[in-house]
């Protein structure tokens, strides 16, 4: 099947390269008790882009595998017009995303989508670099 042709039981095109995840997480996103949802508008027609990240601190390899099956399934079974075209989408795992209700994340799904094509989305947050901070320089004369 094309991988333009994302019709309703088939995954759309995934990202895969660290990059993209970068450019998805410095857009718009939505979070939810499940699951949280990035979206980045690539400035292209081609079909949507989907990935999935699930972080050691959700559990172990067990728990991390459910979770992004989970995602991956709730994604899969998504009426094919809340994945807009030009987009990528970066669905997070939460720490309650292996063991919540399917029917739950389904629609904490749909709806972070819906309200992020409607222009409903956080702004994405500055990043600290590397070290947290404790390499900052005091302005000469700042209260020292």
């Amino acid at each position: 099947m094309p991988a333009d042709n994302h019709k309703h039981g088939a995954l759309p095109p995934t990202l895969r390269k660290r990059r993209e995840f970068l450019a998805a997480a410095r857009a718009v996103f939505r979070p939810m008790p499940c699951v949280v949802v990035q979206m980045r508008a690539r400035g292209d027609d081609d079909p949507a882009r989907v990935g999935f990240t699930v972080t050691k601190r959700i559990g172990k390899a067990v728990v991390r595998n459910r979770a992004r099956r989970r995602l991956r399934e709730a994604v899969r079974l998504l009426p094919r017009d809340l994945l807009r075209p030009g987009h990528d989408y970066v669905f997070i795992a939460r720490e309650n995303t292996a063991t919540c209700d399917f029917a739950t994340l389904m629609q904490q799904v749909r709806n972070a989508l819906t309200r992020l094509n409607a222009g409903k989305g956080h702004a994405s947050r500055p990043r600290r670099g590397r070290g947290g901070g404790r390499n900052h320089q005091h302005k000469a004369g700042a209260g020292s």
